[in-house]
């Protein structure tokens, strides 16, 4: 009897053990699991990791967030493709390659630099000097200008690639918002240079590109390979993990521990076989539930496969997590980082998740709130462009019910600027159109 009870008693232990771990795995992420993975290997010689390999290529281009194409056809070269494709002419260390990979994905749409140096060390981790460093060498990539933090940088950063940067090209970059309060006569006479000098620097500027990420597609999740292959075979829906991608566990001496009896392996052997078992199953429950949660989230969302974007239905976590009796930080962290290879491209599994907005009277997603505030600004008064309280009540009176916050918010994601900066790029590019049709006969008759 009291045998019994013992083993039943240790049998409940090594269950509640499983259990726990099981649930621990299923809420990390990537990285946390391949630390957690690695350091039970190194602890366990029953343990042999296999690591996800980051250097393979998408099968497919990407798409762009807000804006994938509703054709698969549509989709351009991606911009994190242009910048991967040059990275290893650039660095030459695994910790650059981290750092990048993280300055990439603080990119706009317009290959500028969202977020300062300080922000982003202070939100990943790195230090500010060795962010500097990889910096500097993004900024040598093609196009030149990329990563750029503002637009003077973006300037300078063209003018050197093409051999344009001497002192007279750095005086005006620098003296760029000057130009709005004077002419080409006064801005020489500030640089103490011949007029023809600066008119022809001026000419060379209008040749540049200040948003040189504009002629690709943006990256949502720039991931280098998707995690999750979607196809649909015969109007069934075949979803398959991608077993590059996701670690995974083989049990070394399998065929001596499995024959022999607990009693016949010292006990800390014994707990060693155990503890290998339990994270195998740990990891492949961990991924029988990411399969779970995509499957959840294309029951929702199967107009998507079809149409795209535009056609995405409102879904939240927590709606997916009560479909499968989860909590929402397990969806959460399943979804994070997470691409998935489907018939619009290499999306990110976070991008399905979208909260309603109001058209018409019915709910529908931020993507179709995209497409109006980026055809309003599209179509506006570039020298009175739209404020965003503005863009809210013309799409008001197209059906949308959005806030002006809201639009400030879409208007971000998109990469679009505020509308004073808007007016004020829009002054500047005229009023070098300006100088660069007068300057000559200008600077002839000085």
């Amino acid at each position: 009897m009291g045998l019994s009870l013992t083993h039943s008693a240790r049998q409940t232990k090594i269950l509640n053990h499983t259990m726990v771990q099981a649930f621990k795995i299923t809420r990390m992420d990537k990285t946390e699991l391949l630390e957690h993975l690695s350091s039970a290997a190194e602890n366990n010689p029953f343990l042999e990791i296999t690591r996800p390999d980051p250097d393979l290529p998408s099968s497919r281009p990407s798409g762009n967030g807000g804006y994938i194409p509703e054709n698969a056809s549509d989709v351009h070269k991606s911009l994190y493709r242009q910048i991967t494709d040059q990275l290893p002419l650039v660095l030459e260390t695994d910790h650059e390659s981290q750092i990048a990979q993280i300055l990439m994905m603080e990119l706009e749409p317009s290959g500028w630099l969202g977020r300062s140096l300080d922000e982003i060390s202070a939100i990943y981790g790195f230090a500010v000097s060795d962010c500097r460093h990889v910096l500097k060498r993004l900024q040598t990539l093609e196009p030149a200008g990329l990563f750029a933090r503002n637009l003077k940088e973006c300037l300078r950063l063209q003018a050197l690639d093409r051999d344009q940067l001497d002192e007279i090209m750095e005086g005006l970059i620098s003296r760029l918002e000057e130009l709005l309060d004077c002419d080409i006569a006064t801005m020489a006479n500030r640089l103490n240079v011949d007029p023809a000098d600066v008119a022809h620097r001026l000419y060379l500027i209008r040749r540049m590109n200040p948003k040189p990420g504009s002629a690709f597609e943006i990256d949502e999740t720039l991931s280098r390979q998707s995690d999750v292959i979607l196809n649909i075979e015969n109007q069934d829906l075949v979803i398959e993990l991608t077993k590059s991608s996701f670690p995974s566990i083989r049990l070394l001496h399998a065929e001596e521990t499995a024959g022999q009896s607990a009693l016949n392996l010292p006990s800390r052997l014994n707990e060693l076989v155990r503890e290998a078992k339990s994270l195998k199953n740990s990891l492949e429950y961990r991924n029988s539930t990411t399969l779970a949660v995509i499957e959840a989230i294309f029951a929702r969302q199967r107009d998507f496969l079809k149409h795209g974007y535009a056609a995405l239905s409102p879904m939240s976590m927590s709606e997916i997590a009560d479909d499968l009796g989860v909590s929402e930080a397990t969806v959460s962290r399943v979804v994070t980082g997470l691409t998935i290879q489907c018939p619009h491209g290499n999306i990110g599994a976070k991008s399905l998740f979208c909260q309603p907005v109001t058209y018409c009277g019915q709910p529908t997603t931020r993507h179709v709130a995209f497409q109006m505030i980026k055809k309003l600004v599209d179509g506006e008064d570039r020298k009175s462009p739209l404020s965003d309280g503005e863009i809210a009540t013309k799409a008001k009176s197209h059906g949308f019910s959005v806030s002006r916050r809201t639009v400030a918010k879409y208007r971000n994601i998109l990469g679009i600027r505020a509308p004073q900066i808007r007016r004020k790029n829009a002054e500047l590019s005229g009023l070098i159109d300006d100088h660069h049709r007068t300057g000559f006969r200008h600077a002839t008759r000085c």
